[in-house]
């Protein structure tokens, strides 16, 4: 009986889904506390349903017992162990600003008297060169000084990392930057008597040159290291694999690769080259020698064709209609993407063919009878065919010079074609040029005194930082601290741990019965009123309900609006434990009040 029943019962609750949400107005559900449902996150209740209620009844007291398993948790409180802390550690590359003029600590010559003094008469310009320690020095006058008519003629160079690739290689390339031009200064739109004018400036570069040497070499360097404890002296070779020379003391032991060539993709800052060919171009439809340019586009590789075969490449499309192979000659139709066609003989003659512009280039390499007699031709097919040549632009603006010897690319340069100009430029989406000036002002009586410190900025655009993770006792790099003890606060400070249901919690009435009420371990949720549920039934006086269906129908009416639910705090028939009654006079209003419970215990 009972399993029979169990089994019944799930079916039910699949059939009834689509019947649920007929009650039009929930019961009200009285105040019940969270432990009648659970208890130190363990379920505190069972859920009673009737061996003769209907398959809604039997829904219901699933959905309760769900809503219930949402409950099941445990609160503990967040200790903390193990702490560990994470810092960032700024590893930006930020090369040096160009100087301009500082007179923060004057000299008796240096100091500036605003409305009286000319700036430009002032020697606090920058001489272009540096102390012994590194420190630019401002002594000259602007006439004199590196920013002679406003213009520091440079070269100003630093390196940029990343900035081309081929093969596996990783390339580094020099930026250098020649007539840098304060504008105002240069075309004497500012008043050298009043400070104020030389807070922001505009700047204009005249070239700016962004060179990579496409030959990579092993760089070595032989160190002497002595060991702290014995005094041993080791000597330990470095080497480093790289197209620059990658620090002071580093020699060439060999060259490991003598540039790009074809077969590799040259990648340029944003711009892809798959080189097919270097040293030549494509002029009047022929590949010809050209120095200093390269053809690239897509190769499709060397392949075998059989007569008949009709094969696309990038939307060309190359049909093998025969092949004569005492004479090595295949004759081919080509159909551009557009639905132009060429149909075209091809011999063995060691040459590449272009069609439609350089869109399809083939070259025959060999023909002969398969093993199965079938004639077959090998076909070397390249597509979208582009001649690069130094001296092309390479995006708007900017213009490529690069150097060809032989089967290699040996270095390339991007250059702009006309003066940049801008309170902030941009180069290459990597580093901004901006003048920067910061003016601090004192009045004396009726003279006011002013300072200037002035820097052509070369900054990055954006920031690198690399992440530490620090345990207690961990000392911080590149500084003098280490952790000491780390302060930690949650909030909240406990966690809820979810549990899941072990055994079930929804019964049968009969089980109930059978076991006797006296026997009741926990507190009981009955589902449906006591014509369907024994358990209620012999509850109803304690629970003061109707125990027949005409009185419940009397009292409470029938479908939705008949639903309730019934809270008794202690039950002396079964232990002194609660009990929650879920019934309405039918099964709609059953269901309207295990709805209302629904929502009651989504709240808890």
């Amino acid at each position: 009986m009972k399993v029979k029943k169990i089994a019944a019962l799930a079916v039910g609750a699949a059939v009834a889904g689509a019947t649920l949400g007929l009650a039009s107005a929930q019961p009200e559900v009285p105040s019940v506390p969270k432990d009648f449902f659970v208890k130190d996150g363990e379920p505190n209740v069972k859920i009673v349903v009737g061996s003769e209620g209907a398959a809604m009844d039997v829904v219901s007291a699933a959905d309760i017992a769900a809503a219930i398993g949402s409950l099941l948790y445990t609160e503990k409180d967040v200790e903390v162990s193990d702490v560990s802390v994470v810092v960032k550690k700024d590893i930006t590359d930020d090369p040096e600003d160009i100087p301009v003029f500082n007179n923060f600590y004057p000299d008796s010559d240096q100091v500036f008297k605003e409305g009286t003094d000319e700036l430009d008469k002032i020697p606090a310009w920058w001489n272009g060169g540096y102390d012994e320690d590194g420190n630019p020095v401002f002594n000259e006058d602007l006439s004199h000084s590196a920013w002679a008519d406003g213009t520091y003629s440079g070269p100003y160079e630093l390196e940029l990392d990343n900035v081309a690739s081929y093969d596996d290689y990783e390339l580094t390339g020099i930026l250098t930057l020649k007539n840098i031009t304060l504008k105002e200064i240069a075309e004497k739109e500012v008043d050298w008597k009043d400070i104020n004018d030389f807070k922001d400036l505009t700047v204009v570069i005249d070239s700016v040159v962004l060179n990579t040497t496409l030959e990579v070499y092993n760089w070595t360097k032989t160190e002497t290291e002595k060991d702290p404890v014995t005094g041993e002296e080791t000597t330990v070779t470095k080497w480093e694999i790289s197209n620059v020379q990658p620090g002071s003391g580093y020699s060439i032991k060999e060259t490991v690769s003598e540039g790009a060539t074809a077969g590799e993709t040259l990648k340029v800052l944003d711009k892809e080259f798959p080189i097919v060919f270097v040293g030549k171009a494509i002029k009047s439809g022929q590949i010809v020698d050209q120095e200093d340019s390269f053809i690239y586009g897509t190769d499709h590789g060397a392949k075998f064709y059989d007569q008949g075969q009709e094969v696309t490449f990038d939307g060309y499309k190359v049909k093998v209609l025969d092949i004569d192979v005492e004479r090595d000659k295949a004759l081919l139709k080509i159909t551009s993407p557009s639905g132009d066609e060429e149909t075209v003989t091809l011999e063995k003659d060691g040459k590449l063919h272009l069609y439609f512009g350089g869109g399809i280039a083939i070259q025959l390499l060999d023909t002969f009878v398969g093993i199965a007699g079938t004639n077959t031709v090998r076909l070397q097919v390249y597509t979208n065919l582009k001649t690069f040549k130094s001296g092309d632009e390479i995006s708007d603006g900017w213009v490529a010079k690069f150097h060809t010897d032989g089967d290699y690319i040996k270095w390339f340069a991007i250059e702009n074609e006309d003066s940049l100009e801008g309170k902030e430029i941009k180069l290459f989406d990597t580093y901004k040029v901006d003048y920067t000036g910061t003016i601090k002002e004192k009045e004396k009586g009726k003279v006011t005194y002013a300072v200037l410190k002035a820097y052509v900025a070369i900054d990055p655009l954006e920031r690198q930082y690399k992440e530490l993770t620090l345990g207690i006792g961990d000392e911080i790099e590149d500084t003098a601290y280490s952790i000491k003890d780390v302060d930690v606060e949650f909030e909240p400070k406990e966690t809820y741990i979810p549990k899941k249901l072990t055994e079930p919690i929804t019964v049968l009435d009969t089980e109930i019965m059978e076991q006797g009420l006296e026997n009741v371990d926990s507190n009981l949720i009955l589902v449906g009123g006591p014509v369907v549920n024994k358990v209620t039934a012999a509850l109803a006086e304690d629970l003061g309900v109707p125990t027949t269906y005409d009185e419940w129908k009397e009292k409470f009416g029938t479908g939705a609006d008949s639903g309730q639910i019934i809270y008794k705090e202690k039950c002396s028939k079964i232990g002194g434990y609660g009990v929650l009654l879920v019934a309405g006079t039918d099964r709609e209003g059953t269901r309207a009040a295990a709805e209302a419970l629904l929502e009651y215990i989504s709240k808890l």
